[in-house]
């Protein structure tokens, strides 16, 4: 009797225990077991954010919120099912989410639906441009985000306005407006606010064009082991209809411009140009006036922009502009230039 009352109760234990942990089961996860209930919105704290934002939602059964919809273009927040509770819901404004006041829809695992106005504060960011040189006139396409109720796009601290050609999410097309400046950046205004672009747009007209469509008339080629043309093929033209072809015939072959007036630098901040390799990459020294040789790596079939700080010549004692120089390193190949400036 004693060996059958000890199986018994050995066997009510084993009962007991499948039991609770059966019971147990379903948290596991974590997930905290409420109901859906009756899903009431009553408040969402704050009322207006920007994407990344930490939002709370208060009210009634929220504890089994299946999704979040931001309502403008039906952009789904995601969110931590652990932190849920029947009173409060916690989760992020989406980095993608649309600008403006719109609801936030919730849904429950049963259906029911809930919403909550909410104003999601969207200024415009570009992260991209078409060309950074520019002239008045021509067509800029920007891509980025927030950009589709963009109002104005002005030059920063002017009241000086861009047209704008057309808007969407991500991307806006202007036509830039005239002025007297060197180099701006864009002041972009949408419903949520403005900002100014990280990219700075160098007004070709409004600096010292070395080379643009052309050679500038103050300049003597003296190149040697370099012959120079004027390339028109659109693969080999970085901006406008031409660029210019130095086809390097020797191993250190040189491309020399001599100024036929030598150019006062003291206005100038910058030197800038595009290079591209037509075949393989090199390396080319770099100069002005033969003083402080830069060596700049030229990539293959691919242009590249270079902006280069004058203190570089300045601080060698170079005052005017008299000899441009780039000299091939080694093998002979042939570069594509483009918009050759001296910006102010």
């Amino acid at each position: 009797m004693k060996n059958l009352k000890s199986i018994l109760n050995s066997t009510l234990f084993m009962l007991l225990l499948v039991i609770a942990c059966a019971s147990c089961e379903k948290d596991l996860d974590g997930t905290p077991q409420t109901s859906p209930g009756n899903l009431q919105i009553e408040r969402i704290e704050p009322d207006s954010a920007s994407g990344g934002a930490v939002l709370i939602v208060k009210g009634q059964g929220l504890g089994q919120i299946s999704s979040v919809i931001f309502e403008r273009d039906s952009v789904p927040a995601t969110f931590n099912q652990v932190f849920n509770t029947d009173e409060a819901l916690v989760f992020r404004v989406p980095d993608t989410a649309s600008g403006g006041i719109q609801n936030i829809i919730f849904t429950n695992t049963r259906g029911d639906v809930g919403k909550a106005t909410f104003r999601v504060i969207a200024v415009p960011s570009v992260l991209s441009v078409s060309s950074t040189d520019v002239t008045a006139g021509m067509e800029l396409t920007m891509t980025g985000i927030n950009l589709e109720d963009v109002s104005r796009v002005s030059l920063d601290s002017t009241d000086i306005d861009a047209e704008i050609i057309s808007t969407s999410k991500k991307e806006l097309i202007v036509r830039l407006p005239a002025t007297s400046r060197p180099r701006v950046r864009l002041a972009i205004l949408n419903s949520s606010g403005s900002s100014v672009t990280t990219q700075e747009f160098v007004y070709i007209e409004n600096n010292y064009q070395i080379f643009g469509e052309s050679m500038n008339t103050n300049i003597n080629n003296s190149s040697w082991s370099a012959s120079l043309t004027n390339n028109s093929d659109p693969a080999y033209v970085r901006f406008g209809n031409t660029s210019l072809k130095a086809e390097y015939t020797g191993s250190w072959g040189g491309l020399q411009l001599a100024m036929n007036t030598p150019v006062n630098l003291n206005p100038y901040r910058y030197v800038t140009f595009w290079v591209k390799g037509a075949s393989v990459a090199t390396n080319i020294s770099f100069n002005f006036n033969w003083e402080n040789t830069q060596t700049l790596a030229i990539p293959a079939n691919t242009w590249k922009y270079f902006k280069i700080d004058l203190q570089t010549f300045k601080g060698a004692g170079v005052v005017n502009l008299e000899t441009f120089v780039m000299q091939i390193n080694g093998d002979p190949h042939t570069l594509y230039l483009d918009n050759i400036l001296l910006v102010k």
